[in-house]
């Protein structure tokens, strides 16, 4: 049984963000998640 994030439809992608500290990865990272739809709002 796969997970509800997987999709086979679409191809698989890796993305790595680098950068210095501070300079906000992990937001962008939390918005794409929440843009894309894998995140809740409240969770954020």
């Amino acid at each position: 049984m796969g997970s509800q994030w997987e999709d086979k439809s679409k191809p698989h992608l890796n993305i790595v963000f680098i950068g210095h500290v501070d300079h906000g990865k992990s937001t962008t990272v939390g918005r794409l998640l929440l843009d894309s739809g894998h995140i809740e709002q409240h969770i954020i």
